[in-house]
């Protein structure tokens, strides 16, 4: 199970690499929630992005979160957008866990080159085995666009 969860994750970011390489634009920087870390965003288009996240779980358990979805964001006339996409999350612990990611958030561009976030991720666990219990992360975050 652990080599196919580093495969899914290898396969996640080989994927991400390719989509970033005619980007518009990166962005970088925090998110405080559960878990907390760090954030990127690789634009690939004025409305898709790829997203990837290394965080850490702020509860007993202080497991290792990483995180990679592709977006699609739907602007309005004020810099405000509401976007959603699809992922994989990967918990590194003792046992490692896969999970299927649903982000739903909002992004608001302060200015040229910083941005806020607020984003709720529903997430339904695939590895070590499928339940039907949906997990919820969350978080607001601030990103410097490059």
């Amino acid at each position: 199970m652990r080599h196919l969860s580093f495969l899914f994750l290898l396969l996640t970011l080989l994927l991400s690499v390719n989509q970033t390489a005619n980007a518009q634009s990166t962005e970088l920087g925090v998110i405080i929630g559960e878990p907390t870390g760090v954030s990127a965003k690789f634009w690939t288009s004025g409305r898709t992005a790829v997203d990837l996240g290394v965080a850490w779980s702020l509860g007993e358990s202080g497991n290792m979160h990483l995180h990679s979805d592709y977006l699609w964001h739907f602007w309005n006339q004020s810099g405000l957008a509401f976007y959603t996409g699809l992922g994989g999350r990967l918990i590194l612990n003792d046992d490692t866990q896969l999970a299927a990611r649903i982000p739903l958030g909002l992004q608001f561009n302060v200015a040229r080159r910083l941005s806020l976030f607020f984003e709720l991720v529903p997430t339904l666990p695939i590895i070590p085995e499928t339940s039907s219990d949906f997990d919820m992360n969350g978080g607001a975050g601030l990103r410097i666009r490059f």
